[in-house]
């Protein structure tokens, strides 16, 4: 029997530098890897060749219906051919799947806890011709998937040029992030005549607290207009909250609202004393008040009937869909592993690229001392910065055993396989030019007791 099939739409064939074999969506953030034999089949699957189903093994046989099953391909009459966004594209640098891209340093708010300072947009503003610049790198590199931020990303006057450039390039853009002021109806007419409906994240600071922690009257109501338009669309949103000692009482109230606006997932974090509150500490929470008010609100969120996937700063992880429980600072990784897995296992995939033009592990470096020991892609190519001497691929290349051989004291301590060392990004806050320093804060939910108390309370709730 001789069968045909091809590439279902939205799928093309890629390939990268250590990782030749594999499929990626293009209109959302997903790229499948393969082995060189299944990727031989996978090749097959253009439109017009033609498949012996009988002269195939079993096992391949299985290997063309799980991939039509999970959507990767589909039968077809064997006159058709691959558009020619999906055939085979090989690039000749390290695999990024996606990269967060501060467009500029200027903000039309004036946020008390902006730690790069966009009230006085201490990044500046990337020309029209360094946007090119990195766009044509991210291009050449296969980077696919764009996040837009800044600052405040829409403040650009070029902002729709920069969108459909980004678009003319067969690029997709998967996440906006926005205060929500400029996220008007107009706004969203734009981007639905452009066809595209990328995911938008909104800062939202707490009920009643959101003006005066952004530094600007009527804040508050323009973020929830802004979510209510979005509602009314079906787009995508999610939500990102600082707490600080005043408004760390307002969580559970400020849950529920996000999520009667629609809001998918949200995040709460503890304001820290950097960018424009960098001398104003009194503003700020312990990291034991911090994981008391988390372990506080735990039990609200389960009456509320858990409305959406939350995220507690590391202490606490909610999935929907899933219905699961989680902390990222329990990584429970083998000793015996410890020199096979990376300090940060988000560098893989993706990589933050600050207004200067400076690639970063994450946004959350920007701003600091430490953002000086990482290169500038305007003035060096991307493949080189991601080639495997250069700085960056030095400092993110660091594995646990990295961090184990750098501090003694957690290579001894009883929480290592657990703790592992922690989030980088929360390390560099402590020490702000150590990337191999030591996350007090995860330190803290094992050496405090946090673990053991979060764990009796899920337990005590039926949640664990």
């Amino acid at each position: 029997m001789i069968r045909y099939f091809t590439l279902s739409e939205g799928y093309g064939l890629r390939g990268w530098k250590f990782l030749p074999y594999a499929l990626q969506a293009l209109n959302f953030a997903k790229t499948e890897f393969f082995q060189k034999p299944d990727f031989k089949l996978l090749l097959n699957c253009d439109g017009h060749t033609a498949i012996d189903w009988d002269a195939l093994t079993p096992e391949q046989q299985k290997k063309y219906e799980e991939w039509e099953k999970l959507g990767f391909i589909r039968p077809c009459d064997g006159r058709q051919h691959l558009l020619p966004e999906q055939e085979y594209r090989f690039y000749p640098a390290r695999f990024k799947e996606y990269v967060q891209w501060s467009i500029t340093g200027r903000c039309n708010f004036r946020c008390r806890h902006c730690f790069m300072s966009a009230p006085h947009a201490a990044q500046g503003e990337p020309t029209w011709d360094e946007l090119m610049t990195m766009l044509d790198a991210f291009e050449r590199c296969g980077v696919h998937n764009l996040q837009i931020t800044g600052g405040e990303p829409m403040v650009r006057r070029d902002f729709w040029e920069l969108v459909d450039e980004i678009l003319r390039r067969g690029l997709t853009i998967t996440t906006l992030y926005s205060n929500g002021l400029l996220v008007t109806d107009a706004f969203l007419d734009k981007l639905e005549t452009r066809g595209i409906r990328p995911s938008i994240q909104f800062s939202f600071d707490g009920v009643r607290h959101h003006d005066w922690m952004r530094g600007t009257p009527g804040a508050e109501k323009i973020v929830l207009d802004a979510l209510k338009r979005c509602q009314n669309r079906n787009i995508p949103t999610s939500v990102s909250m600082v707490i600080c000692r005043e408004s760390a009482g307002c969580i559970r109230e400020s849950v529920k609202l996000m999520a009667s606006l629609g809001v998918r997932s949200m995040k709460v974090g503890n304001a820290s004393p950097l960018g424009e509150w960098r001398n104003e500490t009194e503003h700020f929470l312990s990291r034991d008040e911090v994981y008391q008010t988390f372990l506080d609100y735990i039990p609200h969120f389960f009456a509320d009937g858990a409305p959406l996937s939350l995220i507690l700063e590391g202490f606490f992880d909610y999935d929907k869909l899933s219905d699961s429980v989680s902390s990222w600072f329990e990584k429970g990784i083998k000793e015996a592993h410890f020199g096979k897995v990376l300090m940060c296992g988000h560098v893989r995939r993706g990589i933050y690229v600050s207004p200067k033009g400076n690639v970063l592990p994450c946004m959350s470096m920007v701003g600091g001392p430490i953002e000086e020991q990482f290169p500038n892609m305007l003035e060096t190519p991307l493949e080189e910065i991601l080639d495997g001497d250069s700085s960056y691929m030095t400092i993110t290349s660091a594995r646990i055993g990295d961090f184990m051989e750098h501090n003694p004291d957690c290579a001894a301590c009883e929480y290592r396989t657990d703790c592992c060392g922690g989030c980088r990004a929360l390390a560099v806050r402590d020490h702000p030019t150590d990337y191999l320093s030591v996350d007090l804060d995860t330190c803290r939910y094992f050496k405090g007791g946090w673990k053991a108390k979060k764990d009796a309370l899920l337990r005590r709730i039926g949640r664990l």
